[in-house]
């Protein structure tokens, strides 16, 4: 077996909605967090839902906590601040977060009628991007959450596996990669990465930025994709 410690995970979250008429997001993004073993901070989330769970049990506190797992679209103020709080510890060194961000109301017309296409083609095109900057040069393991819908998850997995077999074979990469989709319960850095989302989401979408005060550290690029896929890059 390889050493984890030369493994690289790439977790994959989404934010905004491909609906483009005037009721939809003004973004739609792919938010991809980048981490290498050991996960430090897996026990210390553990304990803190479980502490919250147990906060059931105090008489003095009425309110009922059921949390299977953390969602920043559905937790409290409470609860976001502590853990974009323990988000902000990490080693910067060691995580790394990549932004592609598409402005829909930018986006050609023709390919707004063309949701699949152009969600598979935006998703190929971001993860070839994201192993570009990151000049990969190891094995690597793509999770992303697990996806309602079958349908869905094969047109995923196929954008994903599109675009790295096209990156691997132009630098003539002969390095090994696997995709899984798994619940978010089961992993916290499906739930760190989804934090992050929410945060890249809020700052461009609503233009709060408290949050993402907390990870931009953390952010390798941001790349604001335009109808003829120009490129903005974040000034750090």
């Amino acid at each position: 077996m390889s050493n984890s410690e030369n493994v690289v995970y790439i977790f994959v979250d989404e934010a905004g909605d491909m609906d483009f008429s005037v009721n939809g997001s003004k973004y739609y993004m792919f938010n991809f967090l980048v981490k290498q073993r050991p996960f430090k901070v897996h026990e210390h989330i553990a304990n803190y839902r479980y502490s919250l769970l147990e906060r059931n049990l105090d008489k003095f506190d009425g309110r009922r906590l059921d949390i299977e797992y953390f969602h920043a679209h559905n937790d409290n103020k409470y609860i976001k601040d502590e853990l974009f709080n323990t988000i902000s510890t990490f080693d910067k060194n060691r995580v790394k977060v990549y932004s592609y961000i598409l402005e829909k109301p930018k986006v050609n017309p023709k390919k707004r009628k063309e949701k699949e296409q152009f969600y598979i083609d935006n998703l190929n095109y971001s993860i070839q991007r994201l192993l570009h900057k990151l000049q990969i040069d190891s094995n690597f393991i793509i999770i992303t959450d697990r996806l309602p819908v079958q349908k869905n998850k094969k047109k995923q997995i196929g954008a994903l596996k599109k675009g790295i077999k096209e990156y691997l074979r132009t630098n003539e990469l002969d390095i090994r990669y696997d995709i899984f989709h798994h619940a978010s319960a089961s992993s916290a850095n499906l739930q760190i990465v989804d934090y992050i989302s929410w945060a890249i989401f809020r700052k461009y979408e609503r233009e709060e930025s408290v949050y993402y005060d907390k990870i931009k550290m953390y952010i390798l690029d941001e790349d604001i994709m335009t109808k003829d896929r120009e490129v903005n890059h974040y000034e750090k």
